[in-house]
């Protein structure tokens, strides 16, 4: 019995954290290629074409979600240390990755470079729960403030597909950049989208 293609499937890892080192894409295939031939060899069968569904590694990096503050307050935690939280118009509506699979990202400010010394912060969304976290642990500059905006890179994957309008919050829109250009793909949902569903009279 021949095989004529053998798909070893997804799960490719990317860099969501600054401290991520995912594999590179070639050492992957090499070594997927060699376990393949082996098997193979074994089974005394020719090797099939190989495929993969790399959808995650493509996808993952190539969006970041950007949020803007409103509110920032330190507090004091066990042992003296102190962790400053960054509240950001969105959270667990847009991405609830953070509290479903416990998933790690780093964070910036993007719209102005800082010389302040960093704090440890933890961005955290407007939801009112406990596990609305977006960004767990992140050293931001400690004057981080109110209007400024934080880029949470490598959300291109699940963030999307999977928010929601938990709280009736709006689904924000998706903006492409390219060569300096700016385009909405996906715009920004409106309070007649949220209720276009609902039907009769009060």
């Amino acid at each position: 019995v021949q095989m004529p293609e053998m798909d070893l499937g997804g799960g490719f890892g990317i860099a969501y954290t600054t401290q991520d080192d995912p594999a590179d894409p070639a050492d992957l295939a090499a070594g997927m290629r060699a376990i393949v031939e082996h098997e193979c060899r074994a089974l005394g069968i020719e090797r099939p074409a190989l495929s993969i569904e790399p959808g995650r590694a493509v996808v993952g990096p190539s969006m970041c979600t950007v949020y803007s503050v409103g509110t920032v307050k330190p507090v004091r935690l066990d042992g003296g240390a102190r962790r400053t939280y960054v509240s950001v118009d969105g959270g667990m509506s847009d991405n609830v990755r953070t509290a479903l699979y416990d998933a790690d990202y780093s964070c910036t400010v993007a719209n102005r470079a800082s010389a302040a010394p960093p704090v440890l912060a933890r961005v955290v969304g407007k939801h009112c729960e406990a596990g609305d976290i977006v960004v767990k642990d992140e050293f931001l500059p400690g004057d981080v403030a109110p209007g400024d905006l934080v880029a949470v890179p490598a959300t291109g994957a699940y963030c999307r597909s999977l928010a929601s309008n938990y709280n009736h919050a709006l689904r924000p829109p998706v903006i492409a950049v390219r060569d300096g250009v700016a385009r909405v793909v996906v715009r920004r949902e409106t309070e007649d989208d949220l209720l276009a569903t609902d039907v009769g009279d009060l």
